[in-house]
């Protein structure tokens, strides 16, 4: 019986060199923090300050990765500068874009 291309398949030797190397990908892939310009910042802005319950689509930098999330507003915390939703909470200066969805 004949291994064929067997015997050349990679396999994973040390686990915790896999867990390492995928970390390291990861951390490659990390940005910095986009800067927003001003017309974005008052658009976000007047979005912000006429929200009525719509469900928003909003694109946040978290950690080195812009993440987006789509959900209605909780509550907009203009005191702690939070937009909090039922699953997250993001900053005002971690909000990068907001959009509504209907």
């Amino acid at each position: 019986m004949s291994r064929g291309m067997k015997k050349f398949l990679p396999f994973a030797s040390l686990k915790e060199q896999a867990l390492f190397l995928n970390e390291m990908q990861r951390q490659k892939q990390k940005i910095e923090k986009p800067v927003i310009s001003e017309d974005t910042a008052q658009e976000i802005n007047e979005i912000l300050a006429n929200y009525h319950g719509e469900i928003v689509r909003i694109y946040y930098y978290d950690r080195g990765f812009i993440k987006t999330h789509t959900a209605k507003i909780k509550k907009i915390d203009v005191l702690y500068q939070v937009l909090l939703f039922t699953e997250i909470r993001v900053t005002f200066t971690n909000l990068l874009n907001i959009e509504i969805i209907n």
